[in-house]
């Protein structure tokens, strides 16, 4: 079949550039030239065509502090709304671009939450910088009732946990983000239990320290101060070396 160059001019074809049509090396695009050869009388008496390799034009660079108010923006719109009431559309309003600019960062939803989980576990309860692993595990619970009461992490993580039930690939990014902050507590109670307490019972110390904190943000609601913390702390069964320290 003839160029569509030569389709379109009939008897008697100019010099013409065909259509760019993607290899199969991501990033690298084919171009094919084609070349006429004209008779006396106007009629083609040849084609020859030349495939070379170009390389797009890259883009601007990413601004980060777009990607800044993208994701606090839906850190806003998810505590207001619960992941279910989300919409890309309000996030991107909120943010004040345009929803080309979003969806060219996070192609739905689901990944821009998990990229909000993910900042989250970065910017919240980090370890804390104690010698005592008894006081630095009561510091450690503070920051968490801390963050889940007034700021608006406790709105954002009750309307992802309803949603991981249904959510495989959401679920899945909450439980590596819960994981990093249970394996920040299990590092300190490794510090207050006996140096040879299996793993398996330093998560059931965990459970027992941190099921009840988060039964009470999540379910009952029940206030959560310092002296209840402490009563959760104390019941760790402790090194022989290391002393109860209840003030």
């Amino acid at each position: 079949m003839w160029p569509a160059a030569v389709r379109r001019h009939g008897m008697r074809a100019s010099p013409g550039e065909g259509d760019c049509v993607p290899e199969r090396s991501p990033g690298i695009w084919e171009s094919k030239k084609w070349y006429y050869q004209t008779g006396l009388y106007g009629n083609v008496l040849k084609v020859m065509d030349t495939t070379t390799s170009i390389q797009p034009r890259r883009g601007r660079p990413r601004d980060p502090a777009l990607d800044r108010a993208i994701v606090e923006s839906a850190r806003a719109v998810l505590a207001r709304r619960g992941f279910t009431g989300t919409s890309m559309d309000e996030i991107a309003r909120t943010a004040g671009v345009g929803k080309d600019t979003l969806y060219r960062r996070w192609k739905s939803k689901d990944l821009l939450v998990q990229h909000v989980l993910e900042v989250l576990a970065v910017g919240n309860v980090p370890v804390p910088a104690d010698d005592d692993p008894t006081y630095a595990l009561f510091i450690f619970l503070q920051d968490i009732v801390r963050l889940n009461t007034r700021s608006d992490f406790g709105a954002i993580l009750a309307g992802i946990v309803g949603e991981s039930a249904r959510n495989p690939e959401l679920a899945t990014a909450f439980h590596q983000f819960w994981g990093e902050r249970r394996s920040i507590a299990a590092g300190l109670v490794r510090r207050i239990v006996d140096p040879d307490t299996p793993d398996e019972e330093v998560s059931r110390i965990l459970d027992h320290v941190l099921g009840p904190i988060y039964y009470r943000l999540l379910l009952s609601g029940d206030p959560i101060d310092d002296a209840y913390l402490w009563d959760l702390i104390l019941g760790i069964p402790r090194s022989t070396g290391e002393p109860d320290n209840q003030e």
